[in-house]
Order: C-alpha cells, then structure tokens, then sequence
C-alpha cells in the first residue's frame, strides 16, 4: 500500500530510510517542504518536495495523518484532504493539459485549479482544497474569487 514514503527500497541511505518524504519533505535533511524564492536554485529533486508536499495535503490534509505529521507553512490554515482518488485525477489532469516543461510553481497552482474545475466544478470541495493545498506549502496565486 501506498505510504508517501519514496525510495525506501532501495535503502540508499544504508539504514532504511526513504529517499523523500511526502507529508514532510525536510525530514530528508535536504528537501523544501515549503515554497521561497530560493526554491529556483535548489537541486530540482529538492524543490520537488514543494510538489510533493502539496500532493499529500490535498489527498491526506494535513497535520497528524495515519502516514506522519504535514506541517503547514506560515499562517496557512488546516487543510482537509479530498482523498487520493480525487488528488490523482487532479494531478493528472493537470498534467495531461496544462502543464508544460516549463511550469512554475505559481502556474501549478493555477493548472491545477483549472483541472479540478474541470473535474469537480469550480469553487466545489475539490477546488477549495486545491486552494488550500498550495497555500498550505506557501504557493500563493490570483485565484478567481469563488
């Protein structure tokens, strides 16, 4: 079953540690669980911890989870999450239509509201959770007032 846990077997560290994180990516001692302007000269597999983080949050929410403890970022409020069926189609979607090689991190926020919008309706459970999602790894965005 799935654990939001990556590379844990492979045991690259030696001691049966994952390689990354996903409900907090800094317990990798390398990775960016929360968004800043320092994110664009970080090792892509470290600001990736932005992504992942985020990806967790919408599926799981945040917080105390049954896989670890999701931190928030800054004053950003609890997220609840939509489950990873939900998340997956969202991601998906995103990235199947929207994104391009080129991404940022303010423009995933916006693709993947677009997504949910276009899976779920705008400003429905779906939608809001994205919101809160990036918010919660310090994304901030122009989102279309609900």
């Amino acid at each position: 079953p799935g654990d939001y846990q990556i590379g844990e077997d492979i045991d690259i560290n030696g001691d049966g540690t994952p390689l990354r994180y996903m409900y907090n990516p800094t317990l990798d001692g390398g990775s960016l669980g929360c968004w800043s302007s320092s994110a664009t000269s970080v090792d892509v597999h470290y600001s990736s911890g932005v992504g992942n983080h985020f990806f967790f949050n919408l599926a799981e929410g945040s917080g105390a989870t049954a896989y670890g403890t999701s931190p928030l970022c800054g004053s950003a409020t609890a997220v609840t999450g939509v489950g990873r069926t939900e998340a997956a189609a969202i991601w998906y979607r995103a990235l199947d239509v929207y994104f391009t090689s080129n991404t940022t991190y303010k423009a995933a926020r916006g693709y993947t509201l677009s997504a949910a919008a276009d899976l779920y309706g705008r400003c429905g459970t779906e939608y809001t959770a994205v919101q809160k999602a990036w918010t919660a790894v310090a994304v901030t965005g122009t989102d279309v007032p609900c």
